[in-house]
């Protein structure tokens, strides 16, 4: 293994420097021994971007012919960590026994401890092909075959497509049920004219296919509850609450949560030392811990104030020239 495979960069998957009780705890929780190759590269860095983008893989992916990109490899803790676990499992429908370190919920990467409770295979997820595909026998292997596609993303013959207006209307008109639980989650993840695809999400929410009415739920709860407009907002969520599906009225509860998400529950957070995102005017600020000092990052300015205190943040970070809590009215959960 070389001596670290990390990024020196301060991205969003980079937890509080990990302790040998963490690990302890975090072994009795899943009930296994985490890999040795593993823990010592979270005892460099809890979390990250590796240097190494790219994993071989024995058949096609999305990423490419050949390979899995890996954009991330999880560190152990909440938010953007591995403890989180057994929501994601549960959100995607996956096996037991799966532990995810990589992944963004149509694809994962995956510890697979389905017949193992040490030194667990690694597997590439598929969700949308319902496929799991053994990658490495070890994480140890998995680190070796790294390797750099000096290429960021390379679509060229791949099965990803970035979604039109004009895509979605047309689909809507065909009833194409495949395309539009498809291009729905991709436009609202992309810079998309929000009055219109607002209007689109209304019509949609009263979709005769579940499948459909899900993903527009699923949308406004992970991506669009920080910017539709609140009357379209609202009359979603009053619709998604009174859907059949139970998923759907999941997400309702879920969007809710994150909407009315209070000042009182962000200073719980942050004294937790959370990984909060926040929202002002479209504009995305992340709150987050690390080696005992607490940051209020704006990654689109690449810039950061820093406090000594959870307290300290609180009283002092500012955005738009006021306090966090002069400006809560404004602000907004992001997710």
């Amino acid at each position: 293994m070389v001596k670290s495979i990390w990024e020196e960069s301060n991205d969003e998957y980079m937890l509080q420097p990990l302790t040998d009780e963490i690990v302890k705890k975090t072994e009795e929780l899943f009930n296994v021994t985490l890999p040795d190759s593993y823990i010592a590269i979270l005892k460099q860095q809890n979390g990250g971007q590796p240097i190494c983008n790219a994993h071989p893989s024995p058949v096609p992916t999305v990423w490419g012919e050949s390979f899995v990109i890996v954009e991330h490899i999880k560190g152990i803790g909440s938010g953007n960590g591995i403890l989180e676990n057994d929501y994601y499992i549960k959100e995607w429908e996956l096996p037991e026994g799966l532990i995810l370190f990589n992944g963004d919920g149509h694809t994962w990467l995956a510890f697979d401890y389905r017949n193992a409770t040490s030194e667990p295979p690694i597997v590439y997820v598929d969700v949308d092909l319902e496929q799991i595909i053994q990658i490495a026998d070890s994480f140890e292997e998995f680190l070796k075959n790294l390797y750099l596609e000096n290429v960021e993303f390379d679509f060229e013959g791949m099965e990803i497509k970035v979604y039109s207006k004009q895509d979605l209307e047309k689909f809507i008109q065909e009833d194409n049920v495949d395309e539009l639980i498809r291009a729905i989650p991709d436009l609202a993840q992309g810079d998309v004219d929000l009055k219109w695809f607002g209007d689109q999400l209304l019509t949609l929410s009263n979709y005769h296919d579940g499948d459909v009415r899900y993903w527009v739920a699923n949308s406004v709860w992970n991506h669009l509850t920080y910017r539709l407009d609140d009357e379209i907002l609202h009359s979603l969520i009053e619709t998604f609450k009174n859907d059949v599906n139970s998923d759907v009225r999941m997400c309702a509860e879920s969007a809710l949560e994150q909407m009315n998400y209070s000042f009182e529950q962000f200073k719980e957070d942050v004294h937790n030392r959370e990984r909060v995102s926040l929202a002002f005017q479209d504009k995305l600020y992340h709150v987050i811990e690390e080696s005992n000092q607490w940051h209020l990052a704006d990654y689109e300015t690449d810039t950061q104030q820093s406090f000594d205190s959870a307290d300290e943040l609180l009283e002092k970070s500012r955005i738009d020239g006021k306090s966090l809590q002069e400006g809560w009215r404004q602000i907004k959960k992001a997710y």
